[in-house]
């Protein structure tokens, strides 16, 4: 039997994610996964874990979503991309996040954080630090949360109105 062909079984995926079929998209990235895996194809097999570990999360399946981030962050590392393994630590913190393990899942967007300020991916950067600020905010720690938005506004490539006016206000000290 032919082995089926990982790109349509990621395009599958794609479309059944657009459509809110999550656990249907997951499915299919993990199947997508394997088939790249059986052709000695780590990075592709470890970015369809990351797509599949992006779905569970979106189905509610947080357990699930952290255990299909396994090993992607060294694939990535031992590639030399650091993008993609920043966004397996970030999707690794989300996981986390999910399963309501604060202290880990911060440790991990800051991980992811200073993957991405290392490569100068400053909107891949603002993203984990926003999702940090939120999870601060969420436990009480005001400061930490707004160290976090300072953090995630300063590396920002393209700022929105909204964050180029929240700039003005810190660089002139009325928001702090």
């Amino acid at each position: 039997m032919d082995q089926p062909n990982p790109i349509t079984l990621a395009e599958q995926g794609k479309k059944e994610y657009e459509q809110g079929a999550y656990l249907a998209a997951a499915g299919l990235f993990a199947r997508a996964a394997d088939v790249y895996t059986s052709a000695k194809d780590e990075l592709n097999a470890a970015e369809m874990k990351n797509n599949q570990s992006v779905a569970l999360l979106q189905a509610g399946k947080a357990k699930e979503a952290l255990q299909s981030t396994e090993g992607t962050e060294e694939t990535f590392q031992k590639a030399g991309d650091i993008k993609r393994q920043g966004i397996a630590v970030s999707n690794r913190a989300a996981a986390l996040e999910g399963m309501r393990k604060w202290k880990e899942a911060l440790a991990e967007y800051d991980r992811a954080a200073s993957l991405f300020e290392q490569i100068g991916e400053g909107d891949m950067h603002s993203v984990v630090r926003k999702a940090a600020a939120n999870i601060n905010l969420k436990r009480g720690r005001i400061v930490d949360s707004q160290m976090d938005v300072y953090d995630s506004l300063r590396l920002v490539e393209k700022p929105t109105l909204t964050q180029r006016l929240m700039k003005f206000l810190m660089r002139i000290g009325l928001v702090r």
